[in-house]
């Protein structure tokens, strides 16, 4: 029997570009299933594939401007594109997968609307959740975001209790939400463990800013990403110009002319 094509959801914007090209290469680098992978571009809101036409997101405008980020609320739409059917993952895009994504697509969900990973607490100790990664089950999961954000707006719950699955949240909104495998979405760090790095500092993303502890990685991607085609300079020149890269960009994670700087200045 064959296993069912797995359903990939990125979150994304112009200025996520480059970003998403090389998690999208590093998704198809490890594994050999078919893949139906679709990119949320926010700026546009639009709906991408590799093989077709940019398509009108199913977001209206009044609630595409309560978006925290271009994307935020646009991996609520996945039960909907799927036509309530199987289960999808939504990713965020500033990340890289060094594992066969088909393990988390075949992770165990019965019972649950999706899988994240309890990342946060509350002040009163209650877990909250990192959607940035979701293993959703479509055909049980669904999302009224007119009627949620008419409760934000009711002082119901905030929209961080919405957006982390808080206990006030979930006490009008009952998901049920599973435990995904933690190593399935890292933050800022990457061991022999990790199976998706999750580049969430802003301050410190390799492509803005050199040095990063684990900044290689994702330079390792790129680099093979660029060798065989998911990246083009063109794209890179793109993002350096738009300001969404570092200048240097090429120069790797380390740049020489900054170790050349620092020495220089050490010396001093």
């Amino acid at each position: 029997m064959n296993s069912p094509k797995i359903k990939i959801f990125i979150g994304s914007g112009e200025q996520s570009l480059l970003e998403r090209k090389v998690l999208i290469y590093s998704i198809h680098k490890h594994t050999q299933r078919d893949l139906d992978v679709r990119v949320f571009n926010g700026t546009h809101n639009a709906i991408e594939t590799s093989d077709g036409k940019p398509v009108p997101a199913p977001l209206p405008l009044h609630l595409k401007y309560r978006n925290l980020t271009e994307f935020s609320l646009y991996r609520y739409l996945i039960p909907e594109l799927c036509s309530f059917e199987g289960r999808a993952i939504y990713l965020d895009s500033d990340m890289v997968c060094l594992r066969d994504i088909g393990e988390l697509f075949d992770a165990a969900i019965e019972g649950h609307d999706f899988l994240a990973k309890p990342e946060y607490t509350d002040q009163d100790g209650h877990t909250m959740w990192a959607l940035s990664a979701l293993l959703i089950d479509c055909e049980r999961c669904r999302f009224d975001l007119d009627l949620i954000f008419a409760e934000i707006d009711q002082g119901l719950y905030t929209y961080t209790e919405f957006s982390q699955m808080g206990k006030r949240f979930l006490a009008r909104r009952p998901y049920r939400i599973g435990e995904m495998d933690p190593e399935w979405n890292v933050f800022d760090q990457c061991s022999g463990k990790t199976k998706l790095v999750h580049y969430t500092n802003q301050l410190t993303q390799p492509w803005k800013y050199p040095r990063h502890g684990f900044g290689d990685v994702w330079f390792s991607y790129l680099r093979d990403a660029l060798a065989e085609g998911w990246v083009t300079e063109s794209d890179i020149d793109l993002a350096i110009q738009r300001g969404y890269a570092r200048p240097d960009l090429r120069e790797g994670n380390s740049p020489p002319r900054l170790n050349r700087l620092k020495a220089f200045l050490r010396r001093r």
